[in-house]
């Protein structure tokens, strides 16, 4: 029997959707709309964590908020940490079993949700990491550069930890939250998603993948991400590896 059917009655929701975000007036409300457009069958909330923004997104939130009361959504403000930092804050205010890390900016669609957490019920799993790379309907990059950045990132999470990913820097990264009492995490940047991959692997915690759809945005249309994070990926993979 999965996690979700061996704990459901301990969590005040199936699933936690976490949405960190900073200035993404937008795609904001797009991405909430297309959440509770989707048929996952599961009781969730949704939680955004506004990591500083300057723009319209707190205002476009509130009044989301006061038409749709019918909507599981909290609104959480903070002065701009990264979105390691975020998610961080998100965790500490989830109720569900099964935590959803979900980008603000539309690259990533709640369509594949189903799938995603087939395996938690199915199979026990501890933690899924949605795969580009295993579609192959996904043809698009946001950049030849960010492309081959995350295949070197995989590449030396696969060589460090005797693992066997095909997309270690996926935004679509689901936890059951029972493993955060497990992890103390340093960065609060970026940086968070390699290092939450390496303590995973190096506490023997099988990541489940499964196929995604992808749709890149590039620099011009808001992505943030840069190669100097991808330098710090790897960085913070062998500081986690050498770190016993």
């Amino acid at each position: 029997m999965g996690a979700l059917k061996q704990l459901q009655n301990t969590y005040a929701f199936e699933v936690s959707i976490l949405i960190p975000a900073y200035n993404e007036e937008a795609t904001i409300l797009f991405i909430i709309n297309s959440i509770t457009r989707t048929a996952f069958n599961k009781s969730y909330e949704i939680i955004v964590v506004d990591d500083g923004s300057t723009d319209r997104t707190a205002q476009l939130i509130e009044n989301y908020k006061q038409t749709h009361p019918e909507i599981n959504l909290s609104y959480i403000f903070q002065e701009n940490q990264g979105k390691g930092g975020a998610i961080h804050t998100a965790i500490k205010h989830s109720q569900g079993e099964i935590l959803i890390v979900q980008d603000a900016d539309m690259e990533y669609t709640p369509s594949d949700y189903p799938q995603l957490l087939k395996p938690f019920e199915e199979n026990g799993a501890l933690v899924v990491y949605g795969s580009r790379n295993l579609n192959n309907e996904n043809r698009e990059h946001s950049s030849q550069l960010f492309y081959w950045g995350g295949i070197l990132v995989t590449k030396v999470t696969n060589l460090l930890f005797r693992s066997s990913l095909t997309d270690e820097a996926t935004g679509y990264k689901l936890f059951h939250s029972s493993l955060f009492s497990q992890f103390n995490f340093r960065h609060k940047d970026f940086a968070w998603e390699p290092e939450i991959t390496a303590k995973i692997l190096k506490n023997d915690i099988k990541i489940h993948e499964t196929p995604i759809s992808y749709h890149p945005r590039t620099k011009a249309e808001g992505k943030k991400i840069s190669w100097k994070d991808g330098v710090k990926a790897i960085w913070v993979l062998f500081q986690e590896y050498f770190n016993k």
